[in-house]
């Protein structure tokens, strides 16, 4: 009964308790009309004044109840037919979580998670707590904060040789803010032109967006020009350093002609960088956007594989037509990337530590990348694999002769416990691609174990 004596509990203040117990009877028509005075609930439920006061109160602020001037509290109406209370939703009605059943996670969307500069990081993080506290509690600028683009315009100079001001940088957190950025930077009717095949979810954020998309198909040096000029595209998106996913690296000759045809046609280009740093047979290709004479390259960068996916921190670099746009129409747009990071991460380039992790990490992938294809082809398999796209990147194309196709080595792989993407996933429309091709992303792998992998793969494949 909603009047008996309340009994205390550790979990709620008491007023909670007795607030609950009457909001409940009342959504329930238990209690109606005219509530005891608060002298007459203190002794109905035995509690201090103090606490119907508090009580009551909290259902006047919700609405339950109202208060009359010399007269006392009463149930307002309506409460009749009031919904149950939200329970704790049956587990029953969502996928458990299970643990990975792989073994071997050969994805590309990972990085060697123990060279991580987990020492300087956290010291650079208590620096800043310690030293810099006030800046972490004021508003982010919406580019980001200045510090940091003034490093990365530093990196983009040294490493990409691409000049820039840090004006023109902006800051944001993944493929899906740089995507919807792309959105509002253009207007609607602007067509997309995307290579095919691609990371998939860059198209398909445009897509949800509802814009105009069309695919382009790839050739042997890049971007298939002549189909790309009948598609007369507003916009094109392209991976010309290393190409996802199948790890062409578009020779110069090429690039010349991409941005005379943009010229030409009048169209933009998206750049999209996302793993230049890792190029295992010379120098590194330098940037289509340090060939931009014209200011018809977007660059877009992220540090998801040269430190870490979880920081959540791409950039942009903006032409000065669209950065006069973004800042006239799209200023008001916060930035996406927590400050705390943003401190850190400027303070990790400023000391010089990004570079040198950049130097040690190209070491550890190429010993991964090289390890593995000479396991490869050491392996039973050897004469029947074809790779492909390996000379950069932290992936790349195995393609297997014989009677498997794609479908079917991947479940045979994921029942010896290997994660594998195939191809195909990355088509859209899936037209000419190639038979029986994986993805072998080699971020995660521990050289150590390469020989129990290469056995799971003969026993899967052979």
């Amino acid at each position: 009964m909603p009047w008996n004596p309340v009994k205390p509990d550790d979990d709620w203040p008491l007023y909670v308790i007795v607030y609950k117990r009457i909001r409940n009877a009342i959504r329930d028509g238990l209690v109606r009309g005219k509530l005891p005075s608060k002298n007459q609930a203190c002794k109905l439920l035995a509690v201090s004044k103090v606490t119907i006061e508090q009580a009551y109160r909290q259902l006047v602020s919700e609405g339950y109840i109202h208060s009359r001037p010399r007269s006392g509290f009463y149930v307002n109406p309506g409460f009749n037919h009031m919904p149950p209370e939200s329970l704790t939703p049956d587990e029953a009605d969502f996928p458990p979580q299970f643990k990975s059943q792989y073994c071997f996670d050969l994805s590309t969307y990972a990085v060697d998670s123990e060279s991580f500069p987990f020492a300087i990081w956290s010291r650079l993080s208590r620096q800043l707590v310690s030293e810099e506290s006030d800046k972490l509690l004021n508003s982010t600028p919406v580019k980001g904060i200045f510090s940091l683009r003034e490093q990365i315009c530093t990196y983009l100079q040294d490493y990409r040789g691409i000049a820039a001001h840090p004006e023109q940088i902006l800051l944001g957190a993944g493929t899906e803010w740089a995507a919807s950025m792309f959105n509002l930077l253009f207007a609607d009717g602007k067509r997309f032109a995307i290579e095919n095949p691609s990371y998939s979810k860059v198209w398909r954020i445009l897509s949800a967006h509802g814009r105009n998309i069309v695919r382009v198909p790839m050739g042997e040096s890049g971007i298939e020009l002549s189909e790309l000029q009948k598609a007369k595209p507003d916009v094109v998106h392209i991976s010309p350093a290393h190409h996802f996913p199948l790890g062409i690296v578009t020779p110069i000759q090429q690039r010349l002609a991409l941005l005379k045809l943009a010229e030409q046609m009048d169209f933009y280009m998206i750049e999209d960088d996302y793993d230049c740093e890792f190029r295992f047979e010379g120098r590194p290709i330098p940037a289509l956007k340090s060939l931009d004479h014209d200011d018809r390259v977007i660059y877009l960068n992220t540090f998801s594989k040269s430190l870490a996916p979880s920081l959540r921190i791409s950039y942009m670099l903006l032409p000065r037509v669209l950065l006069e746009k973004y800042e006239r129409e799209l200023s008001f747009y916060a930035c996406t990337v927590p400050g705390f990071q943003q401190y850190v991460l400027a303070s990790f380039m400023s000391e010089g530590h990004f570079g040198t992790h950049l130097k040690r990490m190209r070491r550890v992938y190429r010993d991964k990348h090289d390890a593995l294809l000479e396991s490869l082809r050491q392996s039973s398999l050897g004469e029947r694999l074809e790779i492909s796209g390996d000379k950069a990147g932290l992936h790349f194309l195995l393609q297997l002769k014989g009677e498997l196709d794609e479908k079917q080595m991947l479940s045979r792989a994921a029942a010896q416990g290997i994660k594998l993407s195939g191809l195909s996933e990355f088509y859209s429309p899936k037209i000419n691609v190639p038979e029986a091709t994986v993805l072998m992303g080699f971020a995660r792998l521990n050289v150590a174990e390469l020989p129990e992998l290469i056995e799971r793969l003969q026993l899967a494949w052979d």
